[in-house]
């Protein structure tokens, strides 16, 4: 039965309206069931305007735009970036916990040296940090690239300083960021992961993260480069560098952090 108010905000629906004007929900509804459910999922996901893969298409050819777009007040074209952002970062927990495999050399080396150690003091010492890097092993093979991820407000604050005299606040360098950095991490779940899985004991796996992190700070560099519309050889390696300098401030200060946990516990373990 088609009714005559909208069920969702209550607005008078006219004689053969389709749709609510007020909030855009359909006029006609009825109980759900499971192929509404799917319907509705592949629909938010696939629609030709701002579906999922449209989007992924767009931040493959010309991610600065996308992101200049979006902010500029285009939002219907786009699947929304939280939304893309949140998903890239399941799939991304799914593929790392799936073919992860923990490389535990370093424990053993720490423990074989441990063992010959005649000092008590110093042999509890190298097992506690034997067992540190250990569980700092495990985390940073399947979490490391959430907490990039996690770390996109840092990414754009930075960013933003570099930019600050540009005519884009730092929510809009975050919405930016969080379509870059998906799209580089999508990449990574999809393509480099499972490489990873395979070699992670050899050698082979650091010529493959290599070849990530340079397309990583390449794609970032070239993106911001075209949102921010600056025109030039000077301003497409200001970009570059940019992108590159907030990786290796992060990827330093992380690796800082990690040792000095493994060394020392931070006191507490």
């Amino acid at each position: 039965m088609h009714p005559t108010n909208c069920l969702n905000c209550g607005s008078n629906l006219g004689s053969g309206y389709k749709f609510c004007a007020g909030c855009g929900q359909k006029a006609a509804t009825h109980r759900l069931n499971f192929h509404e459910i799917v319907h509705d999922a592949l629909h938010y996901i696939t629609h030709a305007d701002k579906g999922i893969f449209y989007l992924i298409g767009q931040l493959a050819r010309r991610p600065g735009t996308v992101a200049r777009e979006y902010i500029d007040g285009r939002r219907t074209k786009y699947f929304k970036p939280i939304n893309f952002f949140l998903i890239v970062g399941t799939i991304l927990v799914f593929m790392t916990t799936t073919f992860h495999i923990v490389d535990f050399a370093r424990v053993k080396n720490i423990e074989t040296a441990a063992a010959r150690v005649t000092d008590p003091a110093k042999k509890q010492y190298m097992y506690a940090v034997a067992k540190r890097a250990g569980h700092v092993s495990q985390f940073m093979g399947k979490y490391s690239n959430v907490a990039n991820m996690l770390a996109t407000p840092f990414f754009a604050f930075i960013l933003y300083l570099f930019y600050r005299k540009q005519r884009y606040t730092f929510i809009e360098h975050l919405v930016a960021s969080m379509y870059f950095i998906s799209f580089s991490m999508l990449c990574y779940s999809l393509l480099i992961v499972p490489w990873l899985g395979k070699l992670a004991t050899s050698r082979s796996s650091w010529v493959v993260l290599l070849i990530y992190f340079t397309f990583e700070m390449v794609y970032r560099g070239l993106a911001y480069y075209h949102f921010i519309g600056k025109k030039g050889f000077w301003h497409a390696l200001k970009a570059i560098g940019v992108s590159m300098l907030t990786i290796l401030i992060w990827v330093l200060s992380s690796l800082v952090l990690v040792e000095r946990y493994i060394m020392t516990g931070f006191g507490f373990w």
